[in-house]
């Protein structure tokens, strides 16, 4: 196993394990520091591909709690923003997708700084429609498309296991059509594959890993620590884009 192989491994293990805990952030903890070591161009698609995993293990064991309705205006609009996503990712440059990637991990600490679960609402095409483009854009661009569908999550007001249940689903169909677009633009090189290969694995173990630790520990605490840990890693990748 090369270093670079070893560090996917270790960054994605760790992914898994934080989306284990909170259902979260575990590709905003894995993305800026593979990005230390592996080209951002190779990072992104490479995450697209371990987010599939990640997300596929979620909605494995939380897919009964899935509200199947409003998984419809999230896909439509998944769809058309995924393929703007790849045209967005196809012509920035290095160092503009390195600054957007880390604008977004600090403004998604900040979103959940501020967020609050709002009464339970009925489900909206329109709204869901809007996230569901702008998960598919940021997620095939940047690969973090948390941000948008959560804050839909929080607008209709659903329970932790319904969230986990329905946007569990939501991020693994996304996922894989985000692959598959970025597959037929050729965008899986040698290199992507062979650090899949690691990191597939890591992911999934560190999601397994997470689920008996879960009951023992302060799930409050952990994501405190967890938005610091990504507020930081959204600075270094500032400061590598302006560097």
């Amino acid at each position: 196993m090369d270093i670079n192989a070893l560090i996917v491994f270790l960054c994605w293990f760790t992914g898994g394990f934080v989306s284990g805990v909170t259902g979260i952030g575990g590709a905003m903890v894995a993305v800026p520091v593979a990005a230390l070591f592996i080209p951002m161009h190779e990072v992104i698609p490479l995450s697209c591909i371990l987010n599939a995993a990640m997300d596929g293990s979620l909605a494995f064991l939380y897919f009964r709690h899935c509200r199947v309705p409003a998984l419809w205006p999230l896909l439509l609009g998944a769809l058309p923003g995924s393929v703007a996503g790849l045209a967005l990712l196809q012509m920035l440059p290095e160092a503009v997708l390195q600054g957007t990637v880390g604008l977004l991990l600090i403004f998604y600490v900040w979103w959940q700084r501020t967020a609050r679960a709002g009464e339970r609402k009925k489900d909206s095409w329109i709204i869901g429609s809007a996230a569901g483009f702008g998960a598919g854009l940021l997620g095939t661009a940047t690969s973090f498309d948390g941000p948008p569908a959560g804050a839909y999550a929080l607008y209709r007001g659903w329970e932790p296991r319904e969230v986990l249940g329905t946007l569990g689903i939501f991020f693994l169909i996304r996922s894989l059509f985000a692959c598959a677009l970025q597959a037929k633009a050729g965008l899986y090189t040698a290199e992507v594959v062979h650090y899949a290969v690691y990191g597939i694995p890591a992911c999934v173990l560190g999601a397994v890993c997470a689920f008996p630790v879960v009951k023992r520990i302060r799930v409050d605490l952990f994501r405190r620590a967890l938005m610091i840990v990504i507020a930081l890693a959204g600075l270094v990748c500032l400061c590598q884009a302006l560097s």
